[in-house]
């Protein structure tokens, strides 16, 4: 599984830095807010992310945390 990043709003590939109504920046929006299972917090911009195959996303480094513990146990 590779992790991805959600650009910045106003950068060269991130949504529109002011409100519109383009089907892409709105679902770069969705899911920049999306909350990580494990730390509760928006996903947010220009940070490593995974897609679970619930389809939520959890921060990579949340995820990556959670399996060193569990292969710990």
């Amino acid at each position: 599984m590779a992790a991805g990043r959600l650009p910045f709003p106003g950068t060269k590939y991130g949504p529109c830095s002011t409100p519109c109504n383009h089907k892409d920046c709105k679902e770069t929006e969705r899911m920049s807010e999306q909350v990580c299972k494990y730390c509760s917090k928006p996903i947010g911009y220009e940070v490593r992310f995974y897609q679970m195959e619930d389809k939520n996303l959890v921060h990579a480094v949340c995820y990556e945390e959670a399996l060193e513990k569990e292969k710990a146990q």
